[in-house]
Order: C-alpha cells, then sequence, then structure tokens
C-alpha cells in the first residue's frame, strides 16, 4: 500500500491517503480529501499544491508521487459557484485538447482518474511506448455516440443545477430597500382608521403606523408606548396629548395615560417612619441608666458593650474604637481612654456579661412601665363608664 501525506494551510499535522500503486491522480486525491473531511464543496474550490516546491497542480489528470507531502487550499467563491463538489460526484473536468492534425484528442475522461502500476516495468513500458497518432481514418460510430453522450451529460449536469439554485433562490426571504412599502400596505392604508387605533412609532391618533409623519426622519427620537399591563388603574392619568419627557402607556381602550406614583401612600410611609425614629429616640433618652451599665464616653447605656484587656473598663463598642483611631487629641491615638495604656481596636474583648445585664435592665424596666400604663387606662374606661 503506498500513501501521500496532506494538509490544510491552516493545519498543524499532516494526514495520509493509502491508495494502490506508484501515484494516484489529482482528482482521486480530491475526492478522498473531501470525504474524510466530509465537506460538501458547494461554496468553495479546492487547489493543491506541493508541500516543499508550493506549484500547484493544475490537471486533474496529474499523477502526485506516493510519499509526496501536499498542502490544500478552499478557495471561497460565491454560494453555490463551487466546483469542489463535482469530484463527490464523479464528474472530472477534461484534460487540455491535444490537436494531432485534423483530429482532436480529448483523452479518456471516464472512469478512475489514477493509474495503478503493478511494478517499475511496465511504467517504464507504457512510458517508453510511442503514442498512436489519431487519424481521420479513425473515427467510427462508437466515438461519436460517446461524444453525443458526454455532451447529454453535460446539459443535465447544467439542468440539475440550475433547479438546485432555484430552490435555494425560493427557501431565502425577498430583500426590499429600507423604507419600501410592502404590497399590502396601500391596501391597509386606504381601509377605515378605527376610532381607538394609536400609532404605536409617534403615539398619536389619525393615522396608520405605515404613514407616520416620522418616516424617514433620523432625527426623531423614537417614543416607546408600552400597554399598561400590571399598573393599577389608579395609578393612570389619562391624557390627550403627549407631555414631552414622560413615557406614555396606551390602554385597551387606545387612550393615552401617564403612570402617576402614589404620593398618599408615600407620604403616609414617611411619616410612619418618622415618628418611630423620633419615638425611639425620646424612648432611649428615658432609659433609667444605672452607673455600672453607663458607657464612660458617652454617658449613655452600653450598647454591644465591649472591655479593655489593660484595665478591665466596660465601653460602647463604637464609642471606643472611634476614641482610638480619631481622638481629640493627637497624642492620645491608640491609647485607653481610661487608663492611658496602649490599645489597638483589634484588642478590644466583647463583654458577654455586661450585655446580658444591659438586657435584662431593659426588659425590666419595659416590664414595669407596662404596669403603669395599664391601670391608668383601666381607671380612664371606668370613668368614662
Amino acid at each position: 500500500m503506498s500513501q501521500i501525506y496532506y494538509k490544510f494551510k491552516s493545519a498543524k499535522d499532516y494526514d495520509n491517503i493509502t491508495f494502490d500503486g506508484l501515484g494516484i491522480s489529482v482528482f482521486d486525491a480530491k475526492k478522498e480529501i473531501l470525504v474524510a473531511k466530509r465537506l460538501k464543496g458547494n461554496d468553495f474550490d479546492i487547489v493543491v499544491s506541493h508541500a516543499e516546491s508550493g506549484e500547484d497542480y493544475q490537471e486533474d489528470t496529474a499523477l502526485i508521487p506516493r510519499n509526496t507531502p501536499i498542502v490544500v487550499r478552499r478557495v471561497p467563491t460565491k454560494p453555490g459557484k463551487g466546483t469542489a463538489h463535482r469530484y463527490l460526484e464523479g464528474a472530472p473536468t477534461a484534460p487540455r485538447n491535444v490537436t494531432t492534425g485534423n483530429r482532436v484528442n480529448y483523452g479518456n475522461v471516464n472512469g478512475s482518474m489514477s493509474k495503478t502500476f503493478d511494478s517499475s516495468k511496465q511504467h517504464q513500458t507504457q512510458t517508453s511506448r510511442p503514442s498512436p497518432v489519431p487519424t481521420t481514418n479513425q473515427t467510427s460510430g462508437e466515438e461519436q455516440t460517446e461524444e453525443d453522450r458526454r455532451i447529454a451529460a453535460m446539459f443535465a449536469q447544467s439542468s440539475e443545477f440550475w433547479e438546485k439554485t432555484q430552490e435555494q433562490m425560493a427557501s431565502k426571504p425577498a430583500l426590499r430597500r429600507p423604507n419600501q412599502p410592502r404590497p399590502q400596505v396601500k391596501q391597509q392604508i386606504q381601509k377605515a382608521l378605527p376610532p381607538n387605533y394609536v400609532c404605536y412609532r409617534c403615539g398619536q391618533k389619525g393615522h396608520w403606523i405605515q404613514a407616520c409623519p416620522t418616516n424617514g426622519d433620523r432625527s426623531f427620537d423614537h417614543m416607546k408606548v408600552r400597554k399598561t399591563t400590571g399598573i393599577p388603574r389608579s395609578f393612570l392619568q389619562k391624557v390627550e396629548q403627549v407631555p414631552p419627557g414622560k413615557g406614555v402607556l396606551v390602554t385597551q381602550d387606545g387612550n393615552l395615560v401617564i403612570a402617576q406614583a402614589n404620593d398618599a401612600a408615600w407620604q403616609k410611609f414617611h411619616a410612619r417612619q418618622k415618628s418611630y425614629v423620633t419615638t425611639n429616640e425620646v424612648l432611649e433618652d428615658t432609659f433609667p441608666v444605672p452607673h455600672e451599665l453607663q458607657c464612660m464616653i458617652c454617658a449613655r447605656l452600653l450598647r454591644e458593650a465591649v472591655i479593655t484587656p489593660c484595665c478591665q473598663a466596660s465601653f460602647c463598642d463604637e464609642c471606643i474604637r472611634t476614641a482610638l483611631i480619631n481622638p481629640e487629641q493627637e497624642d492620645q491615638q491608640f491609647k485607653c481612654p481610661h487608663c492611658r495604656s496602649p490599645l489597638l481596636p483589634d484588642d478590644l474583648l466583647p463583654d458577654k456579661a455586661t450585655r446580658e445585664a444591659v438586657d435584662n435592665h431593659l426588659r425590666d424596666w419595659a416590664r414595669r412601665r407596662n404596669e403603669q400604663i395599664v391601670p391608668e387606662g383601666n381607671g380612664e374606661d371606668d370613668a368614662a363608664d
């Protein structure tokens, strides 16, 4: 078994084609490459060249000796105009015409293009033997029949290719120029305009969208007209004309509306949040603060109490960190506010016992306050009765 090596121009490694004999024709080599790579060849031509010299094999009848490295290139063509598919169909191109006397020898283009040689001796015998010179007397009825059959096959192949091209053209959508109206547009423009129809391009009534005055105007800012899906009717305000700078919505009845915020609900929520903050501040100021639960910096109830490892003093976590990082005096930075010892924020320890004491103190205060409010409310109800 003999073989040749081939690769595409963009590939790194070579592949091989195995065959019998001392050489393989360019036609059969191209066919084997297309079959191995599963290429159809409708949109490109295939070119084979020698890997070392770079010379292209022009004729399909040319022989490629065994162990020859070749490079394959795909030359792009127009869609459907590629010629590489003919190698898969088994229709080789006729070699160049050789004129001898007053006869033209077209060569034998039927069957396989490869020439198999069993031995080098047979090859030398065939190459050294002079080729017979065709004459006018050699013309016979069989040659005329063969030529007619070739011509008929050529016309059949051309008609088949044209039918395939027509099928491809029929499946593709028709191309239209920009802003070119479709055939049914003129009929639709002549129809009566529904009373609730709104142009989704400009948001105005009185014309079809195909007849919008803004068609073809590149400077027109495209307005987005959306539907009122998911928006309560209480939030919609009907308008006659499109207000500038606001998004316009269209209802199912064709009316133009704009969405409004629920100002009443927002004001109510804002007032509730403001009163909640004010109430917390008032209650925080009225907390009874025992001396052992009082912060040495802010003089309030300890929040997230932490203890210093140097003097075992308790502070609010936020107060002590602010005092260590940004003190009032620069020379007191990273020093304990109580004993003035060097102290870093990472050295602070959570004071779990003090935190539990603060929580218990708040619960007791809240319980006593509720007990004081309930009798007062009962006394007012009795007086009202």
